[in-house]
């Protein structure tokens, strides 16, 4: 009796693990079944916002290619109306192009170095000018570079003043200040120095500590500063490629030259145009 009562007890158990284990196997179905439809909606929902954007992309390629099409026909007409050959266009973008590298290489300068190179500003502006007044300069891409150029000149030009000015400290003398880097890098140059500064410095040999100099650093255009080891023959050879020429030279300075063969560092000769 007790045996038949435990084998059905037994018998009961394991029919309730199974029925148990049914249940728990079906909701483990019913959970796929639930995730799979929800990732099966998330895909369909990806591949129809997709298709809504390759036609957007596709609309926004349409409108690009509009416009590019409004920029080419506008180039069209005024590469007419400068009467240019593309070939023409191109060669005068390289000079463009040359000259940005030149400014920009000039832009790299110390403020000193820059303002001992003021004649390729005035050079670099110049070339500028020459460049504007073409007609393709009114090319678009042509205009923005011309700006950029002007740009940048303006931005040097203000680095480079015509003067500076240096405070003298103890132990300074005018060589010592002329030979500085940031001055004139030359010893030789303390007249000019000295001459810029006369009101206040009534001696060369006598300078104070606090006083504060003019250095003046631009020479006009039809003007040739002489540095040492210059002789009239070699300042005419320079400017005018004729060292024959200097007796030009030594007649519009004959006021300061006392002697053809004596010329000085630091003066300012006066150069006739050829």
């Amino acid at each position: 009796m007790t045996k038949g009562i435990t084998s059905m007890l037994v018998l009961l158990f394991v029919f309730g693990v199974a029925t148990s284990a049914v249940a728990q196997e079906e909701m483990t179905r019913e959970e796929y079944v639930s995730r799979l439809a929800d990732y099966t909606g998330r895909e369909a929902k990806a591949k129809a916002d997709i298709v809504g954007l390759d036609a957007s992309i596709s609309g926004l390629e349409g409108q690009i290619s509009g416009v590019q099409k409004q920029i080419d026909e506008l180039n069209a007409r005024i590469l007419a109306a400068t009467g240019s050959t593309e070939a023409e266009v191109r060669a005068y973008g390289q000079q463009l192009d040359g000259l940005l590298r030149q400014l920009e290489g000039l832009a790299a300068l110390a403020p000193e170095e820059l303002q001992r190179r003021r004649g390729e500003l005035k050079e670099a502006g110049m070339a500028l000018d020459e460049l504007r007044m073409s007609k393709i300069a009114a090319l678009p891409e042509m205009a923005a570079k011309i700006d950029r150029a002007q740009r940048l000149l303006d931005e040097l030009w203000m680095r480079a003043p015509d003067s500076i000015t240096y405070e003298v400290v103890k132990g300074d003398h005018l060589w010592g200040i002329s030979s500085k880097t940031e001055v004139y890098d030359d010893p030789y140059m303390w007249p000019r120095l000295y001459r810029a500064n006369r009101e206040q410095i009534k001696d060369p040999d006598m300078i104070y500590p606090s006083q504060v100099l003019n250095v003046p650093i631009a020479i006009g255009e039809s003007q040739y500063l002489v540095t040492s080891g210059d002789f009239l023959s070699s300042i005419a050879s320079a400017v005018y490629n004729d060292p024959t020429m200097w007796h030009k030279i030594y007649k519009a300075n004959a006021e300061q030259i006392v002697e053809p063969g004596l010329i000085f560092p630091a003066q300012v000769l006066e150069i006739p145009s050829n």
